[in-house]
């Protein structure tokens, strides 16, 4: 397995909405919105400085900067807010799937995954972008209101760039000597609260992949159907030059 050359993307989000929390008292977190400037190389620490944009009843929002050393590499918008006690509300209907099966889970950085792709989203055989997994993260506190967004916002930069691949013949997202794939701007709502220490269905698609670019949609579900989270990553997407 290769080494990292650089610090993964969606580490800096989720470190960024801990770091934004910190400024908290009574609100949870609405949203988190990173704009990646540049990769962060993986030996130099990072630095996160948050600054104070708003403050209401309702609402709180703030602005962090991560640098590298001496280089700014993302920066993000949190926003905060106290829930509305309202009967107002819908949702997408949950994908009908097979429910986790702990025995085929694939363990790695934290999390536990369940590929429910036929083919498997790292073959090279041309498919549709849709994909699903069944994913956890084991031993995440319970009730956490900041640590289980955090790990939700992590866990939605591992797979959402292999959909925008899998349509393409004869390519994937594993080819990482061939092909480039990194974050432009990356964003998470959170409807409702999360406990990723339990399953979760991570829903996605590529709507559109074009002119060097690439848009992926997302959907969090609990197994009950419940929907937590939306998630959306535009992304570079480029072939690389042998």
């Amino acid at each position: 397995m290769p080494k990292a050359t650089w610090v993964f993307g969606g580490i800096v989000g989720a470190q960024a909405l801990v770091a934004a929390a910190e400024t908290i008292e009574d609100k949870v977190p609405r949203s988190v919105r990173i704009r990646f400037l540049r990769p962060a190389p993986p030996h130099e620490p990072i630095r996160h400085t948050v600054a104070i944009v708003s403050d209401s009843n309702t609402f709180a929002d703030r602005r962090v900067e991560t640098h590298s050393g001496e280089d700014l590499i993302a920066t993000t918008t949190v926003v905060f807010h106290s829930p509305d006690d309202t009967d107002l509300g819908h949702q997408h209907t949950m994908p009908a799937v097979a429910p986790p099966d702990d025995e085929l889970a694939v363990r790695g950085a934290g999390f536990e995954s369940i590929d429910l792709n036929t083919p498997p989203i790292h073959g090279h055989a041309a498919a549709p972008s849709l994909q699903r997994h069944w994913m956890r993260a084991p031993g995440t506190p319970t009730n956490d209101a900041v640590v289980n967004p955090a790990m939700l916002t992590m866990a939605s930069d591992l797979f959402l760039v292999a959909s925008a691949w899998r349509p393409i013949e004869g390519r994937s997202i594993v080819d990482v000597g061939t092909v480039m794939s990194f974050g432009l701007d990356f964003t998470v709502w959170f409807h409702h609260p999360v406990d990723i220490a339990g399953w979760h269905l991570l829903d996605v698609d590529t709507p559109s992949a074009a002119n060097g670019r690439s848009l992926s949609l997302a959907n969090w579900y609990r197994p009950d159907g419940l929907l937590v989270a939306s998630v959306a990553l535009d992304s570079v997407m480029r072939v690389r030059d042998r």
